[in-house]
């Protein structure tokens, strides 16, 4: 005979409300039983036909898109519509000047340009002082949209790998060259 027992732990109810917000409100306390209840889990990642999401996210190395920006130039990294997982590089070297050395990563939408990531140099008085950052990040594109690399003056570059994560609609997209077994 099943005997059913009330859990009375303020912490484990806590995290009940903490997991569960709709169930704020709703319910008495926790209660268990003696007897075992099977659980099926009829999610498509439980039954194998989809990857989790952290694994979806995985970069591979057919999908990696690398490129660099130096020395007062600009590049295009990516333009295609959909969500993009990104890491990247920002150096400069400080050479006394107000901002005469920038790196930036931005996004445009054609009209305008947004700066998600800037790394301009100290202006101190001792030149040739290195400075980096290592960024990492997700970013969205709309069509029309596009992921550039900036570089201003003669000691700047940014270093960016790129790939894939979802679709425009945020349907995951599987790592390149990934197949169920």
């Amino acid at each position: 005979m099943p005997e059913i027992t009330t859990i009375t732990s303020e912490s484990l109810q806590a995290e009940v409300r903490r997991l569960l917000p709709s169930q704020r409100g709703f319910g008495g306390d926790l209660e268990a039983q003696n007897v075992i209840v099977p659980i099926v889990d009829l999610t498509p990642t439980a039954e194998g036909s989809s990857l989790r999401e952290d694994l979806q996210t995985a970069a591979s190395h057919g999908a990696i898109t690398a490129t660099s920006a130096r020395d007062g130039s600009s590049t295009t990294v990516v333009n295609t519509p959909g969500f993009f997982k990104y890491n990247a590089t920002l150096t400069v070297l400080s050479d006394g000047t107000t901002n005469s050395n920038q790196a930036t990563i931005n996004l445009s939408d054609g009209l305008s340009v947004k700066p998600i990531h800037d790394l301009r140099n100290s202006s101190d008085s001792n030149p040739e002082e290195p400075v980096a950052v290592f960024v990492t990040g997700t970013c969205f594109l709309n069509t029309g949209d596009s992921l550039t690399l900036v570089t201003a003056g003669t000691d700047a570059q940014v270093r960016i790998s790129v790939w894939p994560v979802a679709n425009v609609n945020g349907d995951y997209i599987n790592p390149s060259g990934f197949t169920f077994e």
